[in-house]
């Protein structure tokens, strides 16, 4: 199993991918979904920007964690107004939206250049890193992971 940081960060964004099919789908308990999709992006952001952003030159970080900003407050809009609300559709699909420019941002030119900036050993320290304040974060909101 990889653990650097660059495959860590891409494999979050594919299970947050796969909720967000989920939640369009409307397949199970949408408001579940959504709980789980904040503890994940929570999660996800805060180790992002703790341990992996620090090795990013400041304004590339600083793009990103603006961009996290407006991913959660979105998404605790969403959590507010709840799956039954009329204009839910249309706002997942902005905050779906919002957080997949923030994927591709991320995968097109972020993490290439931390793979770049930053030796192999080190991605390994950082994936490290991140996944324990993720793993650490995704306990306290009651997610488990295998």
């Amino acid at each position: 199993m990889a653990t650097d940081a660059v495959t860590l960060i891409m494999n979050d964004h594919r299970i947050m991918e796969q909720l967000f099919d989920r939640l369009r789908a409307g397949a199970g308990d949408r408001q579940l979904l959504l709980d789980e999709i904040a503890a994940r992006l929570t999660a996800h952001s805060h180790a992002e920007e703790q341990r992996v952003y620090p090795s990013l030159p400041a304004e590339m970080a600083h793009h990103g964690a603006d961009e996290h900003h407006e991913a959660e407050r979105m998404l605790h809009d969403l959590q507010r107004m709840g799956p039954d609300d009329e204009s839910f559709s249309t706002r997942l699909d902005d905050f779906i939206a919002t957080v997949g420019h923030h994927i591709e941002d991320e995968e097109t030119s972020v993490l290439p250049a931390l793979r770049d900036a930053v030796d192999p050993a080190r991605l390994v320290e950082l994936g490290a890193a991140f996944e324990q304040v993720r793993l650490e974060e995704l306990a306290v909101a009651g997610i488990s992971v295998s």
